[in-house]
């Protein structure tokens, strides 16, 4: 089952929060409508088996780039430390299962691009990838990749060239690179 988090307690202006100027004296709910007027159809879903706080330091990143919105799937608790404040803003949902976003976002159209450098899946770079308006990127955790259900489910797969020593970036790195190509490409 699907389940929005909920957006928290922020209802008050405070002049500390993380937001730029124009923002400073809105109340989260202000910010967040604002917002809506603007998002990208961008979507990422980020699997969770673990207490991450990557997660939420990607959210940051969808905030950052003004995406649509973004699953969490699997364990339901993510640390929201990284996030700054910006998870009252996004609208952030808890799904137990890959498949029941598939199921909610295909018939809206959206495409599913995994974001993974396994060579068996014949991955393409993201920065030549052919790529829709509404896609969907699916992200696996810091640990253990992406589950067979996500490659599964996916359309294709893409990996963001590297070219140093490590095997892959964290979740909240990666999301922050595909979100900038995604907005160069269709924000621009």
């Amino acid at each position: 089952m699907i389940t929005q988090y909920s957006y928290g307690n922020s209802a008050s202006p405070n002049m500390s929060n993380n937001v730029i100027d124009r923002y400073k004296m809105w109340t989260a709910a202000e910010v967040r409508a604002d917002l809506d007027e603007n998002r990208s159809d961008a979507v990422c879903i980020f699997e969770n088996v673990g207490y991450n706080i990557n997660i939420s330091c990607a959210i940051r990143s969808l905030n950052a780039f003004l995406g649509k919105e973004c699953y969490i799937v699997g364990r339901r608790r993510y640390d929201t430390r990284g996030a700054r404040g910006v998870n009252h803003y996004e609208h952030i949902f808890h799904a137990d299962t890959i498949q029941e976003v598939f199921d909610k976002l295909a018939p809206l159209g959206y495409e599913f691009i995994a974001i993974d450098n396994i060579m068996e899946c014949n991955p393409q770079n993201i920065w030549d990838i052919d790529m829709q308006k509404k896609t969907a990127f699916v992200f696996g955790s810091e640990s253990e990749g992406l589950s067979q259900e996500a490659i599964d489910i996916c359309d294709r797969m893409a990996y963001i060239k590297q070219d140093g020593s490590v095997r892959s970036m964290n979740v909240a790195c990666a999301a922050s690179c595909v979100l900038a190509e995604y907005t160069r490409r269709f924000r621009g």
